[in-house]
């Protein structure tokens, strides 16, 4: 359950970074990375 957790906390900060970093191409690739790192957490 903490895994899916994470999960959802990652992917709701990708999705901030990417709504409020107003499309810049650094915060892009940082919420990409957020992503994967959330990505990484289900891994069994």
């Amino acid at each position: 359950m903490k895994r899916v957790a994470a999960f959802s906390v990652a992917s709701w900060s990708a999705a901030a970074l990417l709504y409020f970093g107003q499309h810049s191409v650094s915060l892009i690739v940082v919420s990409g990375v957020v992503v994967l790192a959330g990505f990484d957490l289900l891994r069994p």
